[in-house]
């Protein structure tokens, strides 16, 4: 995982999994949209997104993976939610192009199993706002990655977009919402 972030969700179900994040971004304000893939919100920034787009891929080894765009976030707040919401484990992961400046976490229901990051307000492609990166020289991504089985960990949204998936990959769910 390069310049990139995910949510991965430990269930068999990816319907369910589409339907806890329908509700998540309702709660946030965000209603279903019909942009098509690669329609960009304009925005890096999550706080900054009115257009929010994923990619939620099929179950593979119990995980349900959950790309947005662009591929530089996943949202760490949606993570905790989606624990809590079906009561299942949850990783988060963002690394940097460095894969030494990277934040994560791990969670089951309301239990924080594993985190690390830091948030902090700064520039980054040009937009100001909270990005989570520490730098973490003890553990590796590939560490983290290995450690909990998280498939398609070299996918990101753009990846997704292009077709870039392995043939076992199944067919991506694209899920679109927007906040007036």
């Amino acid at each position: 995982m390069n310049n990139a972030g995910a949510i991965y969700v430990k269930h068999n179900d990816r319907a369910a999994v589409a339907a806890a994040l329908t509700a998540a971004m309702a709660a946030r304000g965000f209603a279903p949209a019909a942009h098509p893939p690669g329609a960009w919100s304009g925005k890096i920034m999550i706080r900054e997104k009115r257009r929010r787009l994923f990619f939620l891929l099929e179950p593979r080894d119990g995980w349900v993976a959950l790309f947005e765009d662009p591929r530089y976030f996943g949202e760490r707040a949606l993570a905790v939610e989606l624990a809590r919401a079906l009561d299942t484990e949850v990783a988060w992961i963002e690394v940097s192009g460095n894969g030494v400046a990277w934040a994560r976490g791990h969670y089951r229901g309301d239990e924080v199993l594993e985190e690390r990051y830091d948030e902090v307000e700064t520039t980054f492609y040009g937009e100001y706002g909270p990005i989570s990166f520490v730098y973490d020289i003890e553990t590796t991504p590939d560490e983290f990655i290995a450690r909990l089985a998280l498939p398609h960990s070299e996918l990101h949204y753009e990846a997704v977009l292009e077709g870039e998936l392995p043939a076992d990959a199944g067919e991506p769910l694209h899920l679109a919402f927007e906040r007036p």
